[in-house]
């Protein structure tokens, strides 16, 4: 790729793109049958109305720490949502969904950065329904061997695809989720703004025609138009057929690799911690910082080296004390070429604020 561009947005991967060679190099073969939607947002509430089939629900619990547009999209359309607090970097499997959550409720577990160990429920008895995200875990142990009641992923945030997520069931013969049959104008014109975005990125990247502006201005606009989606209808043919094309391909090995070569050259900094957690892959690498300003100076600085990273979550808060959290993707779309302009880049920064 000739422009440097360093982010969160993916491009459009074409079969001779070394990236694509690279992602396609780690198969993997999985036994659980998915429904596909087109965002998480959607699988979220096509398994809401699976358990609405089922039983009355009673209370909906969401983490105290998390995605700000599923909790925004969860409150719009229900009116019995309650919080459980938890420490979204402490990852020992200590949380008892029990202690506080009843029969006919729903509890959401987050995979946190996919980093995360669960208790496995599955043979109690009276105990509230389980619906864990794997969004930032795809594919890892915990996500390959669940035991909850459902499972959701947004894969557009692992794979070079517009729009894209799955549910399922781990542990269920009832395979099959609900589609809504309605029109959702809303998720078809997000999907249309966010595929040109990325076939617009590739030219940018490619140094084809600058057409960063141009697809920048759809990104954003798609990820309006996902905020305005309220159902679940069944994606289109062409989508359904890109999902398929990716979604068992691990993107873990070389995230691993990348975050090793990270690791080894990254300057220490009493402004941030890397999160890191022995015998699991991230998601990314995770910085987290305690002071704002200091998170808001390294965010500016690495915007200024075409390096744009994501901050988990900007509407979300937590009590502790490191709480501001920024990922930068260092996937099978990144060389150790990328990563060691990552890594100086990032100790420039360390250097001039010590």
């Amino acid at each position: 790729m000739s422009n440097k561009d360093l982010g969160s947005s993916f491009y459009e991967l074409k079969p001779n793109d070394p990236a694509y060679k690279i992602l396609t190099q780690y198969p993997v073969k999985l036994n659980m049958a998915f429904t596909v939607y087109y965002s998480g947002r959607n699988a979220f509430m096509a398994v809401f109305k699976d358990i609405a089939n089922k039983t009355t629900i009673n209370k909906i619990w969401l983490p105290s720490y998390y995605c700000d547009t599923v909790v925004n999209l969860i409150n719009r359309n229900f009116n019995n949502v309650h919080y459980y607090n938890i420490n979204p970097f402490h990852f020992n499997n200590d949380l008892h969904v029990t202690e506080f959550a009843k029969d006919n409720d729903v509890v959401v577990i987050n995979n946190f950065w996919g980093l995360s160990s669960f208790k496995n429920y599955s043979s109690q008895t009276n105990k509230p329904i389980i619906i864990e995200d794997h969004t930032h875990g795809w594919l890892s142990e915990e996500c390959l061997n669940s035991k909850a009641d459902y499972c959701i992923s947004s894969l557009r945030k692992t794979y070079p695809i517009p729009l894209g997520a799955v549910a399922w069931k781990p542990n269920s013969k009832d395979v099959l989720l609900p589609y809504k049959n309605t029109n959702d104008l809303y998720i078809l014109e997000a999907h249309n703004a966010l595929l040109t975005s990325m076939q617009l990125k590739r030219q940018y990247l490619k140094h084809l025609k600058d057409t960063k502006k141009k697809y920048l201005t759809l990104l954003k606009k798609g990820e309006s138009l996902l905020d305005l989606s309220n159902s679940y209808i069944k994606p289109d043919e062409a989508l359904i057929k890109q999902i398929n094309s990716y979604y068992n391909y691990d993107p873990n090995p070389i995230k691993n690799r990348n975050f090793k070569l990270a690791l080894n050259g990254l300057e220490a900094s009493k402004n941030f911690k890397v999160i890191n957690r022995k015998g699991f892959t991230p998601f990314g690498l995770l910085l987290l910082f305690k002071d704002k300003e200091m998170f808001n100076s390294f965010k500016s600085w690495l915007i200024s080296n075409q390096i744009y990273p994501a901050h988990l979550w900007p509407n979300t808060c937590t009590e502790a004390v490191w709480k501001y959290l920024l990922n930068l993707h260092i996937d099978y779309r990144y060389d150790k070429e990328d990563i060691s302009y990552l890594v100086e880049k990032i100790n420039i920064w360390v250097k001039n604020n010590v």
